[in-house]
């Protein structure tokens, strides 16, 4: 049956004679080819379809991307639902109070309204006055917020495009934006789930040093190929003799040998393709011939090929199952048996060779050290103590980062080669339990190794990778690494990126096969984990996972993950990313997760996370198009999450807070007017300020303001991670500044409202030849002080004044005064009314409304002014960042990614928690 598994498939085919016989061959990984797989160094194969539509397994592994909302959003939108039952509220209020209570009572006593007497109450006048005040209410909803922020995000992507800061050295590197819908959500990670290879590594190998029959070798120059031995006690580089030691050749024989590398019908000189001369030379050999051009599913199999021609032993390639090297000058050929590859139980891959010169049958296998050394037969004392000293040479490559591999070879008599063969024959025919059948026969070959060395090679990482992980957990994001790669290889990686340290116990989930196993591994790993003086990491391999995912076993799986300081997920299908993405973001506590890649297979775990970031890898870029932000390169995450995301989210939350407060701001006031109307749903504005209040009279400051604002500066953010945490779990948006933003609101609205109407309760208010301030210039008065108190409102909520925000506010204040200047001064106009004709210019008329406006506004201002001052005293951080101050934090923490001792302190050692005393 069709699986999105691309790990596994078993099958067998039958092949029917023409007299009757039938041929059984078995079918696995090796023969199956996916959807888009191109084929390479063969002029012609034969196939046959298997899975096609939407069973193949690139299909079964996509998934149907699903629209994305940020927090700010979803929560704008709870805001927007409490504007609206308040509205509902003061609709219903005002229409029960008219005609419970005012219409008797008052209208009957204005006899110069003309009201009718006892006129009866009606649904058709109920309804006509609730639509009313529903007309007039509305304006507390902010609807030009939408679109406003719209315009705010879209223009904000143009300051991240536009910084040479994450901007890559090649060609089209510099950021890529493909929604605008999602700046915020960059201030929001919790968890980061990132890819290994193209990702935190260049994809990139190179062979670094080796050790064989106890001597180290290590490379000292790669463009030229120059191997020398480390003196053992002083490690000191001695050059190699012109003859190459024969357990030397011996252990280059089986590296060019044991691997699944194909050859390219191109070739080249050695060191020609990396700058270098053409020269080879091992200690001080020569070689003129040409190299061939290596191609390699695994990357770390060519480069140990490739080392192995810069020293001497090439491989020519194979053709109809004959090896051919070249040693030192010399052709031996092979005949190749067969290939064991590699699997995660066995941590190993071998391959059985005859050599055509001597007619001898070698089993050749390499691996990880915990597998092949332990393959490796007892012998005499001499092994043995090959074997001790060949671990300390692998542990001393491990500690300096570099991925290892231990090499052995065993010799096969014919007879005992035939009967293997046979017996690996039959267990690879089987259907049901092939796994378990050929692990028994490759157990059998693959023991009395005797052992010849082992290799180190470095997996480049990225620039910056370190001090990126390590700046993550100051910042309190949590890093998961998802990897298609073998077990040991990511978490060697792991452990030279700084993923995982020295002093963390490991807890694996590996190799589980059934439901029960797997319960009973997470409750023992619970167990372990439940100290608070140790710190934890977490390995889980692709084919467990599917059983950790199980309904009855993922809550507690989930909870042993978030005891982790860091997990590393190996052999993971597409699918299995997207559905580990899915167990975090689906959880109870719903943290906002982020997935980066830079492959095809890491599409679904970035369309799966709340935010998807792709990186300009190797392996194109279609992990760049389907995310919703692409960079270069791993390192530059760093400030695209802590200074973009940062400030991003900053000046939305506080776009959002300030839209809904200003609305209120202005809004109450007609409330409050309905008990000096009789509620006859009079509006106190005048329509022209109700149409250009949100359009032109407060939209500019707070637009440049959601563009300009830098709460902290760019190199505090970058040098202090943990302030991250400051906007994390949607800090600003959150009901308590909500509420203080509404009650702020409220405040400046009774000020304004019952200020102003203090100072014409004597009908006078200092109007020249008698006037009387009438309903006009009362309300263009009430209005031109609510603009001024709201736009000075948003710049003492700027730290970061520019003269483009001081400007927007200049020209929202000139341009409000020169629309009422023309507005109310041409009365020739038709759609002005006579009673708004010169009631702006009355309002300057009067020496005393112009104080009041300035007692006014000071008034309105003061909690808010007093609340910044207590807030800048009060906030360190603050204080720190506008003083210049970077503090020693930032030095600690970079140290603290590359002093990976036992001698950190616990709290040193807790997760989240920057390292230093801040």
């Amino acid at each position: 049956m069709p699986h999105a598994n691309l790990y596994d498939f078993k099958g067998r085919l039958e092949v029917y004679g023409g007299d009757a016989t039938t041929t059984h061959a078995p079918l696995s990984t090796d023969n199956l080819l996916l959807r888009g797989a191109r084929l390479k160094n063969t002029s012609l194969i034969h196939g046959m379809a298997i899975y096609t539509g939407r069973d193949t397994k690139v299909a079964l592994n996509s998934k149907i991307k699903s629209n994305k909302f940020s927090t700010v959003d979803m929560t704008m939108n709870y805001f927007l639902v409490f504007y609206l039952v308040l509205m509902v509220g003061e609709i219903i209020l005002c229409t029960a109070l008219k005609y419970g209570i005012f219409t008797q009572e008052v209208t009957n006593n204005m006899w110069y309204l003309d009201y009718p007497t006892d006129d009866p109450i009606t649904a058709r006048l109920v309804y006509q006055d609730a639509v009313s005040f529903l007309v007039i209410f509305s304006y507390i909803i902010p609807v030009s917020l939408y679109v406003t922020l719209e315009i705010q995000k879209f223009l904000g992507t143009m300051f991240l495009q536009w910084d040479e800061e994450v901007t890559g050295t090649g060609e089209d590197e510099a950021p890529k934006v493909n929604t605008s819908d999602l700046n915020e959500e960059l201030g929001q990670v919790e968890y980061l789930f990132s890819d290994k290879t193209g990702t935190l590594t260049e994809n990139v190998m190179n062979f670094r040093q080796c050790s064989v029959n106890s001597r180290r070798y290590k490379e000292m120059d790669e463009e030229n190929g120059v191997l020398v031995f480390l003196h053992p006690d002083t490690l000191e580089p001695q050059p190699l003799p012109r003859l190459l030691p024969d357990d030397l050749v011996t252990f280059l024989e089986t590296l060019a040998l044991c691997h699944t590398v194909q050859v390219s019908s191109s070739s080249h000189k050695p060191g020609e393709d990396r700058g270098g001369s053409s020269e080879v030379t091992a200690g001080q050999m020569e070689m003129e011939d040409l190299t061939p051009v290596y191609h390699a599913s695994s990357p770390d199999e060519k480069a140990l090929v490739e080392a192995c021609a810069r020293y001497g032993v090439v491989f020519r390639g194979s053709r109809e199952k004959m090896v051919t090297l070249e040693v030192l000058g010399h052709t031996k050929t092979f005949t190749s048996l067969e290939v064991l590859e590699f699997d995660s139980d066995r941590k190993c891959m071998s391959v059985v060779v005859r050599e055509e010169a001597t007619g001898k049958v070698w089993l050749l296998t390499k691996g990880a050290e915990s597998s092949v050394l332990q393959r490796c037969g007892a012998g005499d004392s001499d092994h043995q103590h090959l074997i001790n000293t060949t671990a300390d040479h692998i542990d001393d490559y491990a500690m300096t980062g570099l991925r290892t591999l231990a090499v052995g070879r065993r010799q096969l008599e014919e007879k005992q080669y035939l009967g293997f063969t046979e017996q690996l024959s039959k267990a690879r025919q089987m259907v049901e339990g092939r796994e378990a059948a050929v692990r028994k026969v490759t157990d059998r070959m693959e023991a009395d190794l005797t052992l010849l060395g082992a290799t180190g090679v470095e997996d480049l990482l990225q620039e910056g990778v370190q001090e990126t992980l390590e700046s993550f957990r100051a910042a309190g994001i949590k890093v998961w690494v998802l990897t298609g790669d073998k077990v040991e290889t990511a978490v060697n990686i792991a452990y030279s990126c700084g993923h995982f340290k020295r002093f963390m116990t490991i807890l694996t989930l590996t190799g589980l096969t059934n439901t029960e196993d797997a319960h009973e591994m997470v409750t023992a790993c619970m167990e372990k984990s439940s100290s608070e003086d140790k710190m934890y990491g977490l390995v889980v391999d692709g084919s467990s996972l599917v059983l950790l995912l199980d309904h009855n076993i993922k809550d507690d799986f989930y909870r042993l993950c978030t005891r982790c300081w860091a997990v590393v997920c190996c052999r993971m299908s597409p699918s299995q990313k997207a559905e580990t993405v899915r167990l975090v973001k689906n959880s109870k506590e719903s943290p906002r997760c982020a997935a980066v890649g830079d492959g095809a297979n890491d599409v679904s775990m970035i369309q799966e996370a709340h935010l998807g970031l792709g990186i300009m890898g190797k392996e194109g870029r279609q992990a760049v198009r389907c995310a919703d932000f692409g960079v270069a390169q791993f390192r530059f995450l760093r400030k695209l999450l802590f200074v973009h995301g940062h400030w991003n989210y900053v000046r939305l939350a506080t776009f959002v807070q300030f839209s809904f407060y200003k609305n209120v701001a202005f809004n109450t006031p007609m409330v409050f007017f309905t008990i000096w109307n009789a509620y006859s749903t009079q509006s106190v504005y005048e329509g022209l300020v109700l149409t250009m209040f949100n359009v032109t009279c407060t939209s500019l400051p707070v637009l440049l303001f959601g563009l300009v604002e830098q709460n902290l500066p760019a190199s505090l953010l970058m040098t202090r991670p943990h302030l991250y945490q400051r906007v994390a779990h949607n800090a600003v948006l959150s009901w308590t500044r909500f509420f203080k933003w509404t009650l702020f609101g409220l405040w400046h609205s009774v000020v304004m409202y019952f200020g102003l109407m203090g100072a014409c309760w004597d009908d006078t208010c200092g109007l020249p030849r008698g006037q009387t301030p009438d309903l006009y210039l009362f309300g263009l008065a009430l209005a031109t002080l609510c603009i001024f108190v709201v736009n000075i409102k948003i710049m003492m909520e700027s730290n970061y004044l520019t003269w483009v925000f001081v400007g927007g506010l200049a020209i929202t204040f000139l341009g409000y005064s020169v629309m009422y200047l023309l507005y109310t001064g041409i009365p020739t106009l038709p759609f002005i009314t006579y009673e708004i004709y010169w009631a702006y210019y009355r309002i300057f008329e009067s020496p005393s409304l112009n104080l009041t406006f300035l007692v006014l506004g000071v008034t309105c201002l003061l909690p808010d002014l007093l609340d910044k001052i207590y807030t800048h005293t009060t906030d360190k951080e603050l204080r720190r960042g506008r003083d210049g101050k970077a503090g020693i934090g930032s030095f600690r923490c970079q140290q603290s990614s590359v002093s990976d001792t036992d001698s950190l302190s616990q709290q040193e050692r807790k997760p989240g928690l920057l390292v230093s005393d801040l």
